[in-house]
């Protein structure tokens, strides 16, 4: 979901709240859920008029290359885009850690990615959103983990948490694909189950290590 998406999505969410307030007759909710759609709305505009400014420095301006200005506004947005998405794998991940605290379970970050449980073991926590329907490409820096957790967030803002023990990698690490020193995982829904696509195989269905938290004690 790029920041366009991301801030349509909050419009619908506010529009819709904005319906539920004015059939129960809460204008004071109303009024905040407003305040915060002026504030989307101009966002929206505002991300608007920079696509366009881009757009006419970029093309149209008899430039054989692109000006400074284009290329500045262009490394801005991309900082932003970059920025946002992991402003909201931080988010996805704060929650999730802070989720298994109160199971009684605490995480120590060592860096990155990469945790440890109170047993010693190695935790590597991926997050990805879903930018393709029922689609998720995460990674994790290579022999740095022995389990894994890999935090889908779904379009419907559920969190689907895949918890994979010590033996899923025992069994498949050595066909994972591997890229820029990093183990990928290709997560895909198929109806109701959740696969891993292992180069290889037609899909390791890994739906039994969805919440399962066994592994992080």
């Amino acid at each position: 979901m790029d920041v366009k998406e991301q801030l349509m999505h909050e419009k619908a969410v506010l529009l819709s709240q904005i319906a539920d307030s004015a059939q129960r007759g809460a204008s004071q909710e109303i009024l905040v859920a407003g305040e915060k759609l002026s504030r989307i709305e101009s966002l929206i505009e505002r991300y608007d008029k920079l696509l366009r400014d881009v757009s006419d420095l970029g093309s149209g301006n008899g430039l054989t290359e692109p000006s400074r200005g284009s290329s500045r506004a262009a490394k801005l947005m991309n900082h932003a885009h970059v920025s946002s998405g992991r402003g909201i794998g931080r988010s996805i991940r704060m929650d999730f850690l802070k989720k298994v605290a109160n199971e009684g379970i605490h995480l120590e970050h060592i860096r990155s990615s990469i945790y440890r449980t109170q047993s010693g073991r190695k935790i590597g926590i991926a997050v990805a959103t879903e930018r393709k329907p029922d689609r998720w490409f995460l990674g994790l820096p290579i022999e740095s983990f022995e389990h894994a957790v890999l935090l889908c967030k779904a379009e419907n803002q559920d969190t689907i948490e895949i918890c994979l023990p010590k033996r899923f990698f025992e069994e498949y690490g050595s066909k994972m694909s591997q890229s820029g020193g990093q183990m990928k995982f290709n997560i895909v829904r198929r109806g109701t189950g959740y696969s891993i696509l292992v180069p290889g195989t037609d899909g390791v269905n890994i739906s039994k290590f969805i919440g399962d938290y066994d592994q992080l004690n």
